[in-house]
């Protein structure tokens, strides 16, 4: 532990890069409350408690500040894997007929693993070049409309899961003209590996396909049922009707570690159902499991 702190002054004092004066000084404290041994009764608790809020009031400010601070956060080991940021520039249209608002978010990471770093890269990468062509795409509609037409692009994203197992990133990309679709683009890293991961790497062999399917077509006809769903499950036209999942279907995990299976608009249901989702019980697939 000391070795730690003391690896943290050498960096607050000697990284070439400004830091606020405020935020050094408070380091300095910090740093400085550490017990240097072990001390019974309360004591210890108090100085240790002081020191370590304001070093992770530290841990949450700097990153913000500036690319150097993050950069150097990331150096210290143990730390270097809790700092993934996600930082976006955005490309933005206006006129009276046309509207454009396209975050591109880039995923960043601390780890020295080289699995890690080219998952990143390649997420990265694979998001810009879907947004790239979004907006080539937007741009060519609106010059062909002018002022006879009206078309819109949105493109927002949010980290749906970031714990320390999952890392996910969800983009919602929703496109108008005349009418309107809305659908996702889901990135996943399994934190333990580095890799990046899809459905289908979740399971030893294809039978999750059949019994998720199953669960999910349960819960679609209960909701007909009861009222509160309009999902395709005995339409006149046949091939509307859901019948099983994609093998690399959108998926997440929610708040509470469950899997959840997301469509898209017009994929399951009419559009005013929007993108359902299907939190599926572990038990379900539990058997299915490497």
């Amino acid at each position: 532990m000391e070795r730690f702190d003391d690896k943290l002054k050498r960096m607050a004092q000697e990284e070439d890069f400004p830091l606020p004066d405020w935020a050094e000084a408070c380091m300095e404290e910090a740093l400085e409350n550490l017990p240097q041994r072990r001390k019974k009764g309360r004591v210890i608790f108090k100085y240790f408690g002081t020191a370590l809020a304001a070093c992770l009031a530290l841990l949450i400010a700097l990153p913000n500040l500036s690319a150097q601070a993050a950069d150097s956060l990331s150096a210290v080991p143990v730390l270097g894997e809790l700092v993934e940021l996600v930082t976006f520039r955005t490309y933005t249209h206006q006129d009276d007929n046309h509207h454009a608002m396209v975050e591109i978010p880039q995923v960043e990471t601390g780890s020295d693993s080289a699995v890690m770093q080219e998952s990143v890269n390649a997420i990265n990468q694979d998001v810009e070049v879907l947004t790239e062509t979004l907006i080539t795409q937007f741009e060519a509609d609106a010059a062909a409309l002018g002022d006879q037409g009206h078309t819109a692009l949105e493109v927002r994203h949010e980290i749906i899961t970031n714990t320390d197992q999952w890392f996910t990133l969800r983009l919602e990309i929703w496109q108008g003209s005349g009418s309107s679709n809305t659908y996702y683009r889901y990135y996943h890293i399994d934190k333990s590996t580095g890799e990046i991961v899809t459905l289908s790497d979740l399971f030893a062999d294809d039978a999750y396909v059949d019994a998720i399917s199953a669960e999910i077509l349960r819960q679609m006809v209960a909701e007909n049922e009861a009222g509160t769903g309009g999902y395709w499950v005995d339409a006149k036209i046949e091939e509307w009707n859901f019948s099983t999942i994609d093998p690399d279907q959108n998926f997440y995990f929610d708040e509470n570690g469950d899997l959840v299976i997301a469509f898209d608009k017009y994929q399951v249901a009419p559009g005013a159902y929007g993108c359902p989702s299907f939190t599926i019980p572990r038990a379900v697939y539990e058997a299915y499991l490497p």
